[in-house]
């Protein structure tokens, strides 16, 4: 049975194009491949959507439950902050509703139990707080616990954890209104520093005069999952969330196929698998490992898995090659911050394989065995492909005619002291020239190189006609015709400088 589920899943793999998406499908059980190719065929849901949204519902419902030993004593939950990207209609909400279903189904029956313990509450105050004895009992009002929040306040986002030391998880349909909520509560929002802080495992204290006293989550685990257009890219990837280190934490999502799935019709009388249950199967037997708390209920005790010795070998070896290239580069400017948090990422998803695969009866959880961290660091190379191709995108939507003309101001080689006096001509400030210059080497056809630290030389010859316009006539629609009186201005100044 197992190996016809393998050989199908590879066939209709390859029927449905999905090696050309980058995404390594093979990388999850089988019986977890089926149901997202399942998903793809009889819901029409995008593979790579579904896939991740696969990681990161599996991250909620392991929770607290069980953390991954990375090194020493360096341990962390499984929480993943992962952002869905694509243009309107391309389906990112969809699968998100159908994987939570079975942890909202969860919830509800924690609401009941809720609902039950409060009315029961409510009938000893009425009765006066007195037990069958006549003697006076101390009555604990019951607090609410649930797991996915759809919208609350970070103040209360906090209160819910407090209670619910399992885990949390922010489902949010546009990924801005999280990161606006940051102005809605002004200076009082500590929302994203405890977002940080959360990933990085740090215990959250909370102290505010509106809490009669303070909140205290010392083993946080939260997961964040939510959309964002591709035209808004460029209000998410501020400078403020790119120096706070806050994207680095993310994953990102961005099909490379983005037209939208026609619909198929299938014959009334084709037996379709039930994927709900097939899917809620897996998902409450993970909601099923217990989440150990010491007596006092404030300090997970989790399961702790520790890498086999094949396993650790193999993830030491492929960090110390990324080790190797960061000690390579002189200046510390040059060095990619994101590059220092794929270790943490590796582990998270090598244990969520290995959950997945003892879901499925298709491992234990002895260990955090060697194929689990292979899937994980594929599901990463899949993950920072869409991570540059997001940047090659923000770019390309960012040079605009006054960057043009900035990039025909500067000569064949060029210093960056060059490009920022001749971004001050057009009013590029010093931190877009910088971002410019990096981003522009980055592109897949490159429209400059960095031979050393600070120099540059353009890879398009001025010998064809508003050469820097053609080369991205390829990624826009049309080319602005017309010039701003800046641009004309600056085309001046170049015409001067040469005089």
């Amino acid at each position: 049975m197992f190996d016809t589920v393998h050989l199908t899943n590879m066939l209709r793999s390859e029927v449905e194009g999905i090696p050309e998406t980058g995404l390594p499908l093979d990388a999850f059980p089988d019986k977890i491949q089926e149901i997202i190719l399942n998903l793809a065929r009889y819901e029409n849901f995008n593979v790579e959507y579904t896939a991740s949204i696969v990681l990161s519902a599996v991250a909620t419902a392991i929770g607290n439950s069980c953390h991954i030993r990375i090194k020493g004593e360096w341990k962390t939950c499984p929480s993943l902050y992962m952002m869905l990207v694509g243009r309107p209609g391309l389906g990112k909400t969809p699968p998100l509703g159908f994987i939570y279903k079975p942890i909202n189904e969860y919830d509800d029956r924690l609401h009941e139990k809720y609902n039950e313990e409060y009315d029961e509450y409510e009938r000893a105050m009425s009765a006066g707080k007195h037990g069958s004895d006549g003697e006076e009992q101390l009555l604990k009002k019951p607090n609410f616990v649930t797991t996915v929040i759809y919208d609350s306040t970070p103040e209360a986002m906090m209160n819910i954890h407090q209670h619910n030391q399992r885990g949390i998880t922010l489902v949010v349909d546009e990924i801005l209104a999280l990161f606006n909520s940051v102005k809605r509560y002004n200076s009082k929002n500590n929302l994203i520093e405890d977002l940080l802080t959360a990933y990085s495992g740090q215990p959250l204290k909370i102290i505010r005069k509106s809490e009669s006293r303070p909140v205290l989550i010392k083993n946080p685990c939260i997961n964040v999952i939510g959309s964002v257009q591709t035209n808004m890219l460029q209000e998410v990837f501020r400078a403020e969330f790119l120096a706070n280190g806050l994207l680095d934490r993310f994953l990102f999502v961005y099909p490379k196929n983005r037209k939208i799935s026609g619909w198929r019709r299938e014959e009334r009388n084709t037996a379709r698998p039930d994927i709900m249950n097939q899917w809620r199967t897996i998902i409450n037997r993970i909601l099923s490992i217990p989440c150990i708390l010491d007596d006092k209920g404030t300090t997970v005790n989790p399961r702790i898995l520790t890498m086999s010795d094949d396993a650790e070998e193999y993830f030491y070896e492929w960090y110390n090659g990324i080790i190797d290239a960061v000690n390579a580069i002189e200046n510390d400017a040059d060095v990619e911050s994101r590059k220092m948090k794929l270790n943490g990422h590796v582990a998270r998803l090598a244990l969520l394989f290995q959950v997945m695969k003892w879901a499925t009866d298709s491992g234990d959880m002895q260990y955090i065995e060697r194929d689990s961290v292979e899937s994980a660091i594929r599901m990463i190379d899949y993950y920072e492909e869409t991570y540059r191709r997001i940047q090659e995108t923000i770019v390309i939507n960012s040079i605009g005619e006054t960057k043009e003309v900035w990039l025909s101001l500067l000569e064949e080689r060029f210093t960056s002291g060059d490009a920022v006096i001749a971004g001050r001509k057009v009013d590029m400030s010093r931190r877009t020239v910088y971002y410019a210059l990096d981003q522009l080497c980055r592109l897949k056809h490159p429209l400059i190189e960095k031979l050393q630290h600070g120099v540059y030389r353009k890879l398009m010859t001025e010998n064809t006609d508003a050469p820097y316009t053609i080369a991205l006539s390829s990624c826009q629609d049309t080319v602005q015709s017309s010039q701003s009186a800046k641009v004309q201005s600056a085309t001046t100044l170049k015409s001067e400088d040469h005089e």
